[in-house]
């Protein structure tokens, strides 16, 4: 059980990492028979965003672009997606679910929806209505504050060990 009076204590980031860690642990509990380790979030998105450029899933999943450009050369590197290059604008792909993705994304959204039922089974849906519209209107709020992109540079830790 939870202890609430611990967790009021924690930041809002804290509480929504420690969500998050013990949602995708038990989803790729449930997934562990999919070859793709990771990336469910992106295949889930593609389901109902087929063709959409690599932009368009960094701006949706708060993904660094860098990051987007391994990720993706990674699932076409496994089969589940194809790049088409924009012709009007050549430093632009557009990402599709090969037949492959399509099938394992079948069971990936099986799987988000099947965890998410059993999260909300026991919590009125008064609660389930205000837990979506909070976490709305924060993500909101975040989006309007000054921030800087989350990724890791390599290059710039490798310069700071060095010294």
């Amino acid at each position: 059980m939870c202890n609430t009076e611990y967790y009021s204590q924690l930041p809002i980031g804290t509480k929504a990492l420690i969500l998050s860690k013990l949602y995708y642990s038990v989803l790729s509990k449930k997934l562990e028979s999919i070859e793709v380790e990771r990336y469910y979030s992106i295949l889930f998105f593609l389901k109902d965003n087929e063709g959409c450029s690599q932009q368009q899933i960094c701006n949706n999943l708060a993904i660094d672009k860098t990051a987007m450009v391994k990720i993706i050369d990674y699932l076409v590197k496994i089969g589940y997606v194809r790049k088409n290059i924009n012709l009007k604008n050549r430093r632009e792909h557009f990402i599709e679910l090969t037949k492959k993705g399509l099938n394992q994304t079948k069971q990936i959204v099986k799987s988000f929806n099947s965890l998410d039922e059993d999260l909300y089974r026991d919590l009125p849906v008064n609660k389930q209505i205000i837990f979506n519209e909070v976490i709305c209107e924060m993500s909101s709020k975040l989006k309007n504050l000054p921030a800087t992109d989350l990724f890791f540079d390599y290059k710039k830790t490798q310069k700071t060990n060095k010294k």
